[in-house]
């Protein structure tokens, strides 16, 4: 497929870092400018007490010199929809996966969680980081046939980059987070990949961004879980790949 050089940047989700795409990179035209960033406290990102959704995609912004295409898994893409609904001359595109324009379920959003699993979590990692983000992964990958492959290239560098104290402060900022009232006004193109037996975003977080996005188009992998950049990366790719070709 002919193609033209691109600029990407991906931001990864909760207590993982920029080296989670590390397989996925390469997947990728290798002619096009790829640029994974840290979270706050995540990596070796400095963590300065706060962790503020908004202040993060301004300061991602200030970085971002041409318009380039911003994929954000999980956190992440929540992170990539304040960027472009705050700076929309920056981002030229946006791949959601696992994401979502509110974490927790309200009256009018039954599509959230009523009892997210990851605030049990937070106190776990705190009293043993390695062992329980290999947990985490594991619930991430679950259903997935290559789960033990992707752990071996993936844990290593999760657990030598990471600071603990910072989760806390990003799960809070996930529960006040709201982009519901801002989707209309993204007008970028969006592509929205889910995989059907995620249980931490479930697909119905990606039919609602869908409904309210106004140029999106959703991509559900039957057999993916929370991570299906991972679990299928292959799939992911070649979606990715014609979608950011078509934009």
């Amino acid at each position: 497929m002919p193609h033209s050089a691109k600029k990407v940047y991906l931001i990864h989700g909760w207590a993982a870092n920029r080296h989670v795409f590390d397989d996925f990179i390469p997947r990728l035209p290798h002619d096009w400018e790829m640029h994974a960033l840290n979270l706050p406290g995540h990596g070796d990102a400095p963590f300065a007490d706060d962790f503020d959704i908004a202040s993060i995609a301004d300061h991602y912004a200030a970085q971002i010199d041409t318009p380039a295409h911003i994929l954000g898994w999980s956190l992440g893409g929540l992170v990539a929809l304040y960027l472009a609904a705050r700076h929309p001359d920056k981002v030229k595109s946006l791949c959601l996966t696992a994401s979502f324009a509110k974490f927790t379920a309200e009256a009018d959003y039954p599509e959230g969680l009523s009892n997210p699993a990851l605030a049990k979590m937070v106190g776990a990692f705190q009293q043993d980081y390695a062992k329980h983000i290999k947990q985490f992964l594991q619930l991430q990958l679950l259903h997935t046939q290559n789960a033990d492959t992707i752990l071996h290239k993936v844990l290593p560098d999760l657990i030598r980059h990471g600071a603990p104290q910072a989760l806390q402060a990003a799960l809070d900022a996930v529960n006040r987070a709201d982009a519901r009232p801002f989707l209309a006004h993204i007008q970028q193109p969006v592509l929205l990949v889910y995989g059907q037996k995620d249980a931490i975003t479930p697909p119905r977080m990606g039919e609602y961004l869908h409904r309210h996005l106004p140029d999106s188009r959703l991509h559900l992998i039957e057999k993916a879980a929370h991570a299906p950049f991972l679990s299928h990366a292959d799939e992911f790719a070649d979606v990715y790949q014609r979608f950011i070709e078509a934009v």
